[in-house]
């Protein structure tokens, strides 16, 4: 692991702490790049506690990066976030394996009042990737974005399952999920939204997009809503479709060559969820990888302009 400074401490049994004091705004992103040595075993066990305190900020950014190794790689995360009343804390987890890797993760997110937490899970590269994440809205006022993108192909399979758990009244939750799949690639979503008896005045959106453009790759949806409370503003939505035929023949009428309009399309949609971070600069740097992965689905390039 690397990318540490004053606010990173590691215990003697590998635990890695970020924590960053009351009242302290961390100016630049913290960076956590996770790579595997060839000398180091096939499966490892990694933790993570993330403790942003009152009134603090920071935003960091977890690259697990997995190279191709003699025999199959395993990681088991776990990874705790405590955020402290009004703060405000973005981690953006960005995957990059290969075919032969495992990863399951497990994320609990804890929030005290007038918290704000966005937290960005995107899968560029995978082997079969099971995320679970829990996110407690445990004080009043407290505001959680989950943001995920997948793009597969392969026989890839990618999975997230989330709850965000409504404890008490006037929380907000947002949740937009999309996937983009190809060849013989899987995708999970399973979200639940949770709104206990005494939450009133909760408000929460959660959308699931997903693209499927071959016959051969396979979606599995089930967004989900349980509310005990009566004075809230919920929904929830879930669509799987294919890349739009129409579009695709307007961008050729216009002299766009038939691939590329394909990866122009997929971009666009899995787009969406970049625009809605707030850390531009890290925003234009995932447009760059997602376009070098879309543009990789081919065998050549050819004339495309999204890699040049």
């Amino acid at each position: 692991m690397t990318g540490g400074h004053q606010y990173i401490t590691q215990s003697a049994d590998g635990k890695l702490l970020i924590h960053v004091p009351r009242n302290e705004r961390v100016e630049q992103p913290i960076r956590i790049t996770i790579e595997r040595r060839p000398d180091e075993p096939l499966e490892e066990h990694r933790d993570i506690e993330i403790r942003v305190d009152e009134s603090a900020e920071a935003r960091i950014i977890l690259n697990d990066h997995i190279k191709e190794a003699d025999g199959q790689t395993h990681t088991i995360q776990n990874l705790q976030i405590v955020a402290g009343e009004n703060s405000q804390l973005e981690v953006y987890e960005v995957e990059e394996t290969y075919s032969g890797h495992l990863r399951e993760s497990s994320i609990v997110v804890d929030q005290q009042a007038y918290s704000r937490v966005t937290l960005l899970s995107l899968t560029l590269q995978a082997g079969k990737t099971v995320n679970h994440t829990v996110a407690h809205l445990n004080g009043q006022g407290a505001e959680v974005t989950l943001l995920g993108g997948v793009l597969a192909d392969g026989t890839q399979r990618v999975e997230n399952h989330t709850l965000i758990d409504h404890a008490v009244p006037e929380c907000t939750s947002n949740e937009l999920y999309k996937y983009v799949l190809d060849e013989n690639a899987v995708g999970v979503f399973e979200g639940r939204i949770l709104v206990q008896k005494d939450a009133q005045k909760s408000i929460s959106q959660e959308t699931n997009a997903n693209l499927v453009s071959t016959k051969t790759a396979r979606m599995f949806t089930q967004p989900a809503l349980e509310i005990y409370a009566d004075d809230v503003k919920c929904n929830h939505g879930a669509t799987v479709g294919q890349l739009d035929e129409q579009a695709l023949f307007y961008m050729q009428q216009r002299g766009i060559p038939y691939d590329e309009a394909r990866m122009l399309l997929k971009f666009a949609f899995i787009g969406e969820v970049i625009d809605r971070l707030p850390l531009e600069s890290f925003a234009e740097r995932l447009r760059h990888l997602i376009e070098k992965r879309i543009c990789g689905e081919l065998p050549s390039c050819g004339d495309c302009k999204l890699c040049k």
